[in-house]
């Protein structure tokens, strides 16, 4: 594991802030400010990967993610031959389950505090469009997030966005969930976001869990095939995308066991809002 140490000016910033609001919350101990990332990595972020290995938002092409194995390339980022950012990453999860996850991408919305322990640094605000589904009883983990959209502001690299992340059944992105359990997904968090799809599926391992995902932003305008600034800007997005992925799933697996025995088994509460 090799430590992150560059962190723009202004997520120094936010650290602090969010360092400030958490400290009184109940799981103010897993708000840990030393983010790693696995040596194996680091080859993916040295030059963009080649096009030929990246998938298009198709069906056909998306369920080849469900075919035994593993892709040529399963970390790295890049611009697609027309031109549109990129994003493949793996993560593992060692001695974590595949429901720790499926609770964690309802949990950390319910308050601003709690997406923070996810990326320090970077993570401003996660806010559910529908938060009455955080508490309304009898619902599974995965009914608080799937058909929910999230208001997020974050940090990607050094640039503070807001987007929009529409969570869907993945089989409202082409993906043949029926072969998900032949295939050994356990569980999922797959998006409509702006200009394409967020893919993320949770595979079974011996050791715990393993997180393939996809960022594809094929549905948007691409830069022109002349415009080298245009171009130049997509690809340095695709570069921080990959690194802000590789980051916060990285930390929130040095966590997520011990935050999960803590506090999954508590009932969704009205109070924290």
């Amino acid at each position: 594991m090799l430590p992150v140490t560059y962190y723009p000016v202004p997520t120094q910033d936010l650290f602090r802030r969010n360092a400030e609001r958490i400290k009184n919350k109940p799981y103010a101990k897993y708000f840990n400010g030393d983010l790693w990332l696995h040596d194996d990595v680091l080859p993916s972020l040295k030059e963009p990967m080649d096009p030929d290995a990246m998938l298009s938002s198709a069906p056909s092409d998306l369920n080849t993610l469900l075919e035994p194995g593993y892709h040529a390339v399963e970390t790295g980022y890049g611009l697609t031959h027309a031109g549109h950012p990129y994003v493949a990453s793996l993560t593992r999860f060692p001695g974590c389950t595949p429901e720790m996850f499926t609770w964690w991408f309802w949990w950390h919305s319910v308050e601003p505090e709690r997406y923070s322990l996810w990326y320090p640094y970077n993570h401003v605000d996660a806010v559910p469009r529908n938060k009455d589904v955080l508490t309304r009883p009898g619902l599974s983990d995965a009914e608080r997030y799937i058909g929910n959209t999230h208001d997020i502001v974050e940090y990607i690299g050094p640039t503070r966005l807001g987007l929009s992340i529409e969570f869907v059944d993945p089989a409202e992105l082409g993906l043949d969930t029926g072969r998900f359990t032949t295939a050994g997904y356990r569980a999922h968090a797959c998006a409509r976001i702006h200009g394409g799809y967020m893919i993320h599926l949770v595979r079974k391992t011996d050791e715990g869990f393993e997180l393939r995902s996809r960022y594809l932003l094929d549905q948007a305008p691409a830069p022109a095939p002349g415009s080298t600034e245009a171009r130049d800007r997509a690809r340095a997005f695709a570069y921080e995308l990959l690194l802000h992925d590789q980051i916060e799933f990285t930390h929130l697996s040095t966590f997520l066991a011990d935050i999960f025995a803590e506090f999954g088994w508590q009932p969704p509460s009205p109070h924290a809002w």
